[in-house]
């Protein structure tokens, strides 16, 4: 079982993927008969809410981004704008970014899924790699080390005046604006990678502000004010 890291306490998902883990290497020592019972098999696992409610507005990711160290920027513009994870980010390669077409293409191996996906790049993002030196031979855009600097980031979300944020919420920001720009859940999941609505709606933040503007059926420009929502359901006698 995991401990916990540097002041950091174990999350409840850590401890139960661990606890699946274990039960399954019981299960199998069992069927091999190598122990008489598995005692955890019957172990519930702990409910989890870690649902994340934190996105940046504009103003507040462009205090962010003024603040991260050169190293930084680069990580954090793109995972403000496109659905990527980190690992994904810090795994891009030149040979995966095609400027032409406006894309990056991952591989199934380079995806948590193992399914590869195309993601449209914004034009903040072209100009900036357009800027950035491109090696003849490729190779990795932000480094071979690959690391992400934590201790760089937290310092920067603490300059900007941002209480609360990690990296990972980036990827919020960037699923929940791409809804808020008006693409459909279809298009947004293809390029976040998302295979199941569930795992989709996690990264969508609906706000008070937004509820304010609903819509409503009787009160669409163009409708009479009622609506017949009546369906008559009985079997009609054809008449010959």
């Amino acid at each position: 079982m995991r401990l916990a890291c540097k002041g950091r306490p174990v999350k409840t998902s850590t401890i139960n993927r661990d606890v699946a883990n274990l039960k399954a290497m019981l299960k199998k020592a069992l069927d091999h008969s190598k122990i008489e019972s598995n005692l955890i098999r019957w172990v519930k696992p702990l409910e989890e809410n870690n649902v994340r409610e934190r996105v940046l507005c504009q103003e507040e990711f462009e205090s962010l981004f003024v603040h991260c160290t050169a190293s930084l920027k680069g990580l954090v513009l793109i995972a403000y704008y496109l659905p990527m994870r980190q690992g994904e980010i810090l795994d891009l390669t030149w040979e995966e970014i095609d400027l032409k077409t406006g894309f990056i293409r991952l591989g199934g191996h380079r995806t948590k899924n193992k399914t590869g996906r195309v993601i449209p790049l914004h034009p903040r993002i072209i100009e900036y790699l357009q800027g950035m030196p491109r090696p003849i031979n490729g190779g990795y855009v932000f480094g071979q080390s690959r690391r992400f600097n934590r201790k760089a980031y937290n310092k920067a979300v603490i300059a900007a005046g941002i209480v609360d944020f990690n990296f990972h919420d980036l990827r919020h920001c960037a699923i929940n604006n791409l809804r808020l720009a008006g693409n459909d859940h279809f298009t947004i999941k293809e390029a976040s990678g998302h295979k199941t609505d569930i795992a989709f709606q996690r990264y969508n933040l609906v706000t008070e502000e937004e509820m304010k503007g609903m819509k409503w059926l009787d009160l669409k420009q163009g409708t009479s004010g009622t609506m017949d929502t009546y369906m008559d359901t009985k079997a009609k006698t054809r008449i010959v």
